[in-house]
């Protein structure tokens, strides 16, 4: 973010005399404002937006869970048959080769249903992380620009205040001026008069 004292003399130009406690005069504040303003925008756009860009990018096609799920249903299958084997061998369970055929096609059938329970799960769930995602980003955008339409109606409030003050005071000032040319007149007759 730029200070006031970084802005060079064509936004608005500044004083250097300034002490440790004081901020620096500003001649216009609307053009230090303006380059304070174009300044924050460059420092988003070098800083921010492509992070932003990655978040968005990330919200619409991120498919990790989906691909994680994947790769744990392929290690079931090896795993569930590590367990049977390991059970059969604890309890001496000698297996014929029908049975074992019917063990293998059960083992296939329970993988067959965990990955496609698995995969529909992280489906949803991808959904609604990427959804979230997203809201959180678009809530975060429309926090900023709540913020900025507040500051731009503040800042036309101040510009007619600033408008209107300067109007009551010329037509005070014309008022003051017609009443002294009135007293001085009147002054002038009344001296004529004597």
């Amino acid at each position: 973010m730029i200070s006031i004292g970084q802005l060079p003399p064509e936004y608005g130009g500044y004083s250097s005399q300034q002490n440790a406690n004081a901020l620096p005069s500003v001649q216009d504040p609307d053009k230090v404002y303006e380059a304070m303003t174009r300044q924050d925008y460059l420092d988003y756009q070098k800083n921010y937006r492509g992070f932003e860009d990655g978040l968005i990018d990330k919200a619409q096609n991120d498919t990790s869970l989906i691909d994680a799920a994947r790769t744990d249903s392929a290690n079931a299958m090896g795993l569930m048959s590590g367990v049977s084997d390991r059970n059969a061998s604890r309890y001496g369970v000698e297996l014929t080769p029908a049975q074992r055929q019917e063990r293998r096609r059960s083992l296939a059938r329970a993988n067959t249903l965990g990955t496609s329970q698995s995969l529909g799960d992280a489906r949803v769930a991808q959904q609604e992380a990427n959804q979230r995602q997203l809201s959180d980003l678009i809530n975060i955008g429309q926090g900023v620009n709540r913020s900025s339409l507040s500051q731009m109606g503040s800042a036309a409030a101040d510009a007619t205040q600033r408008k209107n003050a300067y109007d009551s005071a010329k037509a005070a000032s014309k008022a003051q001026t017609y009443s002294t040319l009135g007293s001085l007149g009147s002054m002038a007759i009344m001296a004529m008069a004597f």
